[in-house]
């Protein structure tokens, strides 16, 4: 009986559809997030080294200061201000300095100072996570469509207005409802349960 009721195959279709819809937005929200955690890391290694530097060019040794100098002036260049620029902005910044501070030139600046090879290194993989976490946010965002809380009132809806009272009103006449009407409860936990309590609530 179930299997032939168009009706329901309707309602249940447009909860599903709502459903995947709040799922993917959920999805795309977390990929922002991971996105910022990975820009903090790379400013964070940008600062550190800006402050290695400095401490560097104050200590009274002539070879360390030395060093330091031919390194800051690079960094300089580009300082920690590029932080506080838009993500492909400062990404390119970043790109640019790794590839001065690569230069064959600074080679033995960089091993005198102790701690400055591992930062840089440190400071490339970062970049290289941000790279691939922004690929991650560029393709969740385009996929995203609607935000959760926009699509919450129509699946509310779908659930509350449609499903709920016509599998109710069905359960009274067909036993085979009332089965389905327990696994529908189910289903609705589960979905309040991955999109969290203040986005659904049933």
């Amino acid at each position: 009986m179930i299997a032939k009721d168009s009706n329901l195959a309707a309602i249940v279709a447009e909860v599903e559809k709502l459903s995947a819809k709040i799922t993917t937005a959920i999805k795309a929200d977390k990929v922002s997030t991971s996105l910022e955690d990975a820009d903090s890391k790379r400013d964070e290694l940008v600062r550190q080294l800006g402050t290695l530097l400095t401490g560097y060019g104050a200590i009274p040794i002539p070879s360390r200061q030395e060093a330091a100098k031919k390194l800051s002036a690079v960094y300089d260049k580009y300082g920690k201000a590029i932080a506080n620029e838009p993500y492909a902005r400062e990404s390119s910044l970043i790109e640019s300095m790794l590839e001065d501070f690569s230069n064959t030139a600074l080679a033995e600046a960089v091993k005198a100072l102790d701690g400055v090879a591992d930062l840089l290194a440190s400071l490339r993989t970062a970049q290289d996570d941000f790279n691939a976490a922004s690929d991650s946010a560029t393709a969740a965002l385009t996929a995203k469509g609607e935000s959760a809380y926009a699509l919450k009132k129509p699946l509310l809806a779908a659930i509350n207005e449609k499903l709920v009272p016509y599998v109710s009103a069905m359960s009274a006449i067909q036993s085979d409802y009332a089965d389905f009407s327990a696994k529908a409860d189910i289903e609705i936990n589960k979905a309040n349960a991955s999109v969290g309590e203040k986005e659904i609530c049933i």
